[in-house]
């Protein structure tokens, strides 16, 4: 689970500190899934599942556990604190892209994310609470690193 991609290990990105998208947005208000796991100090990881536009959209933190099998692992929602299974697997990513993943148990109901090399998290210290996420930060900086999605903000209203 440390590392997915699309076809071969040349291709794999890390599941930790980069943003998956659903699907590329075409304009500012298409509907996209979002996911995020962060590495963090210690065992614990955390992450964001968001759904919603560039405008308006909800998010749900939650704890991340790895279950020691290949592409497992348990998604502890804090705001209900209910955990959920999830399994991945590796899938073909959309041209442009340049990993996919399948998330199965997605609590959002999405299943299929993607990233690119770009959208890594680059330089961001471990966290050790999921207080200490700043989704939106993270968002601003994905805008500035990937000109496809700059595009976009300026076309915001």
């Amino acid at each position: 689970m440390t590392a997915c991609g699309g076809d071969g290990a040349e291709n794999s990105l890390p599941l930790t500190n980069r943003v998956w998208l659903t699907h590329v947005p075409k304009k500012v208000d298409d509907s996209v899934g979002a996911l995020v796991v962060f590495e963090a100090k210690g065992r614990r990881q955390f992450g964001a599942l968001y759904k919603g536009s560039m405008l308006r959209g909800s998010f749900e933190l939650f704890e991340w556990q790895p279950d020691g099998q290949e592409g497992r692992a348990h998604m502890r929602l804090l705001q209900d604190d209910k955990s959920v299974k999830i399994r991945t697997e590796s899938c073909e990513p959309d041209a442009g892209l340049d990993a996919c993943i399948m998330l199965h148990g997605d609590p959002l109901g999405a299943v299929r994310y993607q990233s690119k090399r770009i959208w890594g998290l680059r330089g961001r210290p471990a966290i050790s609470s999921p207080l200490e996420l700043d989704i939106a930060g993270d968002v601003r900086a994905l805008l500035a690193a990937d000109p496809e999605l700059a595009a976009l903000v300026g076309e915001a209203p």
